[in-house]
């Protein structure tokens, strides 16, 4: 670790939860990854008294975004198995992830979105899944200031 406290990213994991009390399988052969950024909404609230005529925006509906993840392929291994039933089922899971150096994992409810696969003549077989987000379980960030 630097003496900023910034780290390397390895080590990272993602994990996926089935069931009610969830039944978690961790992904293997995971690659490079951004967490989950989703974004809010725009809504124009732009009236004819808006002040200086100026456009006037309120934050919306927050849009929890994708989680894709490359990961090593192994055909008909149990992981990938798992990942082309669950884009096939259409199953509501959750979706864990935990940064290098946390000590809380950020846990989502979402579904796999998509799930590509490659097989190149050169090269490692590859593949990516894409999670889509519908919100988080647990692991809400806290307002510092609230705690100092």
């Amino acid at each position: 670790m630097s003496t900023t406290g910034v780290g390397l990213g390895y080590g990272a994991r993602i994990r996926v939860g089935r069931g009610a009390t969830p039944s978690w399988t961790e992904l293997a052969g995971i690659g490079d990854f951004d967490l989950p950024d989703g974004e809010a909404d725009e809504v124009d609230v732009t009236s004819h008294s808006s002040p200086n005529r100026s456009k006037e925006y309120i934050p919306g509906l927050l849009d929890n975004g994708t989680l894709s993840a490359p990961l090593d392929y192994i055909p008909e291994s149990p992981q990938d198995m798992l990942l082309r039933y669950l884009r096939a089922a259409g199953e509501l899971i959750q979706v864990e992830v935990t940064a290098a150096g946390a000590t809380t994992p950020e846990v989502y409810a979402g579904f796999v979105k998509s799930y590509g696969r490659s097989a190149p003549v050169q090269g490692k077989s590859t593949a990516t899944v894409v999670f889509r987000i519908n919100g988080l379980v647990s692991g809400e960030a806290t307002d510092p200031a609230a705690s100092a």
